[in-house]
């Protein structure tokens, strides 16, 4: 019983410090979605910041360039990806 009364109140102190790193906020400025653009015939994998909360397509430029590309959820273009705005997005070049 000496034992038990030792040991549950490190136990319960390790929990709430190993919880405290199990849950995190997740707020409009850290999401970034993974999404796909197509250059030529060749498909990217690019992270933008699109929210997909409005009926807007989710729009990028490379830096350094200036036309501008639609973001699919995936490798086609039957599913765009969504956003609030009409902004252009500018990311740096996916290819290697």
């Amino acid at each position: 019983m000496k034992k038990l009364k030792l040991i549950l109140p490190m136990l319960a102190f390790v929990f709430a410090i190993a919880l405290s790193f199990a849950f995190t906020n997740a707020t409009a400025d850290d999401y970034y979605a993974t999404g796909f653009i197509q250059i030529g015939t060749t498909w990217y994998e690019v992270d933008v910041d699109c929210d997909e909360v409005n009926n807007n397509d989710c729009k990028v430029r490379l830096e350094g360039q200036s036309q501008v590309y639609t973001v699919y959820a995936d490798e086609s273009t039957n599913n765009p990806l969504r956003n609030s705005t009409n902004q252009i997005k500018v990311i740096p070049d996916p290819r290697p």
